[in-house]
């Protein structure tokens, strides 16, 4: 009987383990803010893609196993987060030379462009108001925590 007894209260003990750990700011390194500053002549009945939102993009940008994250941003620079593991990132944006080019830059993806094993970043942009114009971003990957745009040399630069 007391068996049963100790069976039952190891199993009535409540779990404090968690399926999901919501990390903060200033512990992950993760300070991306997609803010918006709507104005009289700037807003969603003047601009269709006002409220649409920044891309996200996670990839291996320095080959080390851990998924880095790129976020793009509607009106402000982006940003490029190295994973250094134990849910901490390092904002290297401005090092590796990956703002973008404009603001409402819509969608991004993380993928090896050219083959060499490294990933490169693809950037994408809606721009001009009251119109649906827009461009691309590719930046190469160097190998050094750099990046060259090169949406040019393979063919992505036009705009509508």
């Amino acid at each position: 009987m007391l068996w049963i007894l100790l069976i039952v209260a190891t199993g009535c003990s409540k779990n404090e383990s968690k399926l999901f750990i919501t990390p903060g700011a200033e512990s992950s390194g993760l300070k991306f803010e997609n803010t918006l500053r709507p104005t009289d002549s700037l807003n969603i009945l003047d601009y269709l893609y006002y409220y649409n939102g920044g891309g996200v993009a996670m990839g291996d940008v320095n080959n080390d196993g851990l998924p880095d994250l790129y976020f793009t941003a509607n009106q402000g620079p982006n940003a490029l987060y190295l994973n250094k593991g134990n849910m901490s990132f390092e904002d290297i944006t401005v090092a590796a030379g990956v703002l973008g080019k404009s603001d409402w830059q819509t969608g991004c993806i993380i993928f090896d462009a050219n083959g060499d094993g490294l990933q490169d970043i693809y950037i994408s942009a809606v721009v001009g108001i009251n119109g649906f114009e827009g461009h691309n971003e590719l930046y190469i990957n160097n190998g050094d925590l750099t990046f060259t745009e090169s949406a040019q040399k393979y063919g992505l630069d036009f705009e509508d």
